[in-house]
């Protein structure tokens, strides 16, 4: 095995004054095409789980007050939640993330065309000081392989969003108003209050190879004392890929909604589903599935909600 790094900035650690970057694990030579990570951390606790080619992630965590939690899930949901109170008079430094990533690859005629990305997200930021907050969105796509590199601060295409009422997202400054620049984020391309929002981004074909890395997070970041805040986007961040007529779109995870999976993905389906049919016409004498006996009951998926 081979220990991959997360995604996390150095911009971050310099601004908590920390070492925040976790790790994961994948097979030793591997090329990481997707995955889900889930990074948290309170007063001096880190809670976290980063997922190299697996589907969801999701870590929590609490103490002196401060509470944080986040999720991501390949089927397009990102969760965080990061609030507290600081009765320590010690200054907090909290962070919730949430991300998500995946190798797309497109098929058609996408010239003078742009990649659709319909984001809907329901949530708030809420502090005593809103300079000391930051929670925001960042859309990004990079060229095959940053997943495995960490070169996030030289994008193909990025944008980044300022979320919520007390939010302070400044690209290019100090502390964690500019954390968003780590990964390339110039200016903001939009700010939301609180509440639902609907995001529809469109990022011309003209700056994409074929096959890229898409990179979704979803963050926010508390730094200050005296505080109360409550930053909860734990109502759920949704995302979808929308392609042009005669474009489509498949994806390393298979998952991503507005995609389809790879080929061989479909190839190992078909095989898995082959199997499947020889082994049942072997077994023709095991009783059919009986809704109410829930000894034959379809296992229940183990993703995030």
């Amino acid at each position: 095995m081979v220990t991959k790094r997360l995604g996390l900035s150095a911009a971050v650690s310099a601004a908590f004054g920390l070492a925040l970057m976790g790790t994961g694990t994948a097979n030793a030579g591997s090329v990481m095409l997707f995955f889900a990570d889930a990074f948290n951390y309170t007063n001096a606790n880190t809670y976290s789980l980063y997922a190299p080619d697996l589907l969801t992630a999701s870590a929590s965590g609490s103490d002196d007050s401060e509470t944080v939690a986040s999720s991501a899930n390949l089927n397009g949901t990102l969760k965080i939640l990061n609030e507290g109170v600081d009765v320590t008079s010690v200054t907090p430094n909290t962070a919730s993330y949430a991300s998500l990533g995946d190798t797309i690859t497109s098929s058609g005629p996408t010239g003078g065309l742009n990649l659709g990305v319909n984001i809907t997200v329901d949530g708030s930021a809420a502090a005593d000081n809103a300079a000391s907050d930051s929670t925001f969105l960042e859309v990004a796509a990079y060229a095959p392989g940053v997943f495995d590199s960490n070169a996030y601060s030289t994008p193909l295409w990025a944008a980044g969003y300022a979320l919520g009422t007390d939010s302070t997202v400044i690209p290019g400054s100090g502390g964690i108003a500019g954390i968003i620049s780590a990964d390339g984020v110039t200016s903001l391309a939009g700010s939301y209050g609180d509440g639902s929002e609907t995001i529809a981004i469109n990022i011309p074909f003209s700056s994409l190879p074929s096959t890229f890395d898409l990179f979704i997070a979803l963050a926010s970041y508390q730094s200050g004392t005296g505080l109360n805040w409550d930053n909860d986007y734990s109502h759920t961040l949704l995302v979808s890929l929308a392609a042009p007529n005669g474009v489509t779109f498949t994806s390393a995870s298979g998952d991503l909604p507005g995609t389809v999976p790879e080929p061989s993905t479909w190839a190992m389906g078909g095989i898995a589903l082959l199997a499947g049919i020889v082994v049942r016409s072997r077994k023709n004498s095991r009783a059919p599935y009986n809704k109410l006996d829930a000894s034959f009951a379809p296992r229940t998926s183990d993703r995030a909600a």
